[in-house]
């Protein structure tokens, strides 16, 4: 019965991981350009082959009854990002920008590290640069920050992400895709640091221009749908409580087992 009990023990693990990853994205429901997160599992197939070949039960009336996918047990494999889009909501403030179709933000903290983000909610820090909202300031094609001179006229962002004061232009926002552009590839390449920021961490990943457009004086909302991840919250926590359920019940049966051999040898 100890196996039985591996088994309920890692499902209730497991509903426990699935619970995390859909209370973050419910935390995050209202965070702009939030990608939900989502969770992959894997079974894990007991090891036998130190009990010996199977050719020894040869010949054996009743030889051990030995089924690996009667024990799988199931752990966590990992959380990747949806990249489905989320909703564009007009603000009509200047420096909320919004990506229409695919594309990734460059943004670079002060000593030079570069991150790529969806969330558009740009300010100016006290410099002039446009910065985010953890001061991280937005790249330009020329791998440069855009900065704002302290003068008169109206900034605008075009949808190639052209950035001009009146008729004086900036510098133009540099809007890239990773691979293809597609989930599989940005999963592959990026990993999500919190904040709306991912790392690149495949070296060989192909960085080039993306053909989504800019739309200032708009947020991308959350892509996380409050119904779909409640009913995955109800069913994860009822799973929680079977596979908690049937780990009490087997750890019964193993003790009511050792009491039914003390007897009989008694």
């Amino acid at each position: 019965m100890a196996n039985g009990i591996y088994v309920a023990s890692s499902g209730s693990k497991a509903q426990l991981d699935r619970l995390e990853t859909v209370s973050h994205n419910l935390a995050n429901l209202m965070t702009a350009g939030f990608k939900r997160q989502e969770a992959t599992y894997q079974e894990v197939q007991n090891d036998f082959s130190s009990i010996g070949s199977p050719d020894q039960a040869m010949g054996v009336r009743t030889p051990n009854r030995i089924l690996p996918q009667d024990r799988m047990r199931v752990e966590l494999n990992d959380r990747f990002t949806s990249w489905a889009p989320g909703s564009l909501d007009e603000t009509g403030n200047v420096l909320d920008l919004a990506i229409e179709g695919n594309g990734l933000f460059k943004v670079q903290d002060e000593v030079g590290n570069v991150f790529y983000s969806r969330h558009g909610r740009f300010q100016l820090d006290k410099n002039g640069m446009i910065s985010n909202q953890s001061d991280l300031r937005v790249l330009g094609v020329d791998g440069a920050p855009i900065r704002v001179p302290p003068t008169q006229g109206l900034l605008s962002v075009s949808y190639d992400g052209r950035v001009s004061v009146g008729e004086t232009q900036l510098g133009q926002i540099d809007l890239v895709t990773i691979g293809d552009g597609t989930g599989s590839d940005l999963n592959k390449s990026l990993t999500h640091i919190g904040e709306g920021l991912y790392r690149l961490d495949d070296e060989n990943a192909v960085i080039s221009k993306s053909d989504g457009l800019i739309r200032q004086g708009f947020m991308e909302g959350s892509n996380v749908n409050a119904v779909t991840e409640m009913m995955t919250l109800l069913s994860a926590s009822r799973l929680f409580d079977l596979n908690q359920q049937a780990a009490k019940a087997m750890g019964e049966m193993d003790s009511q087992a050792a009491k039914d051999v003390a007897l009989v040898q008694g």
